[in-house]
């Protein structure tokens, strides 16, 4: 059975939406459905997943049938997930399964967050320290200092260097500038990076990705093609956890998560690293990046630099990776980050993305974790 996506939409993702969380939630609802190539009659829609991190995060719950009633139904069901920055990965997880089974034949992904609801930094990291393990909660560890362990680990054992992390950010800005939904388009140096403030040695601000607001949506289908001759193919989507504290994993230079959910992926497609052409990982900070090359296979284990050193990763490179901005330079809106990984994807394999089209890419692939990497989504697409 082929599952496809049949249409994709999202709104600019924005330091500080003016929008309420709810008008957000109801444009995407409403535009992905003028997006279907062939049209689409919305009771055909059986199934709504929102993903969304914390109602502290725009004061909302119970969301789904808020969606449900946008589009003037009554019998279609659904649900809210959420698995930390993974809660996008993990709607498409579902509706993936959901579809191949015959549960659902039509299903809408909402993705949304508005971060800017908190009025502090300081607020919003206490909402999102929640999603580590308890005993790093109760010593106050924020994520920030959790991956600034893991690159300390990295750069002690490899010989990295900050200019190397550097180089990351570099990139995904360079990237974002060519994508209107991207919320800090602007270029930034090397030299840049390294004067930016450390937040926690040796991660700086210009490590980290952004406090954002933002909400996409995404229709799949298990009969995409009676929606669209163009269908963006769903060939696998796997789930793997790790231990979701830094400090009971054996090897704090590996996101063994991501590892297994990437194996799975490549053996499910019958593919390899060498046949993607184009990627979106999760860049929550530009160590992560890095990790990630090594942990689906790109590079040898402490050789993931050498990828952002050589420009291999760039967007003329040879494996394209993040040409959205990356959540460094698009931005991280929790619920919505996931669900707009596959959107890029999806516009990429169409030949939608714009200035910031990989030509001539067939095959993509997202990797999508949740806190330091206790909860991997990888997913393999294809046109």
């Amino acid at each position: 059975m082929e599952v496809g996506i049949t249409s994709a939409y999202s709104l600019k993702y924005e330091l500080r939406s003016p929008k309420e969380v709810w008008e957000m939630i109801k444009e995407v609802t409403e535009g992905v459905l003028t997006k279907v190539d062939k049209g689409i009659n919305k009771e055909e829609i059986d199934l709504v997943i929102v993903s969304n991190f914390s109602d502290r995060f725009g004061g909302l719950l119970h969301t789904a049938p808020l969606v449900i009633s946008y589009l003037g139904l009554n019998n279609t069901k659904g649900f809210r997930v959420e698995n930390a920055c993974v809660s996008g990965g993990t709607a498409l997880y579902l509706a993936w399964n959901f579809l191949r089974s015959g549960l659902a034949n039509n299903v809408l992904i909402i993705g949304f967050e508005k971060m800017s609801h908190l009025p502090s930094s300081t607020e919003v990291n206490e909402v999102l320290m929640l999603a580590g393990h308890p005993d790093e909660v109760l010593v106050g560890s924020p994520f920030v200092s959790l991956y600034a362990l893991i690159a300390t680990a990295y750069m002690s054992k490899y010989g990295v260097k900050e200019e190397d992390l550097a180089l990351v950010a570099v990139k995904n800005h360079e990237n974002g500038l060519r994508n209107p939904l991207a919320a800090m388009q602007k270029k930034i140096s090397v030299e840049d990076v390294m004067k930016s403030p450390y937040v926690s040695w040796p991660l700086k601000l210009y490590d980290s990705s952004l406090i954002t607001d933002g909400a996409v949506a995404l229709i799949l289908s298990n009969k995409p093609r009676e929606y669209t001759d163009t269908p963006v193919l769903v060939k696998t989507v796997t789930m793997y956890h790790d231990h979701p504290g830094v400090f009971q994993r054996e090897d704090l230079t590996a996101l063994r998560a991501v590892k297994k959910a990437g194996e799975e992926a490549y053996k499910n497609a019958g593919l390899t690293p060498k046949d993607i052409d184009v990627m979106e990982v999760h860049d929550a900070f530009t160590i992560a990046e890095i990790l990630v090359y090594e942990m689906l296979g790109l590079a040898e284990k402490g050789r993931g630099v050498d990828l952002i050193r050589n420009g291999v990763t760039t967007f003329n490179g040879e494996i394209p990776v993040n040409p959205s901005g990356g959540l460094k330079s698009k931005g991280h809106p929790i619920g919505a980050t996931g669900v707009g990984m596959v959107a890029e994807i999806y516009w990429q394999l169409r030949g939608e993305a714009g200035q910031r089209q990989v030509p001539d890419a067939e095959v993509g692939l997202v990797e999508n974790h949740g806190g330091t990497g206790a909860t991997s989504v990888v997913a393999i697409f294809s046109r």
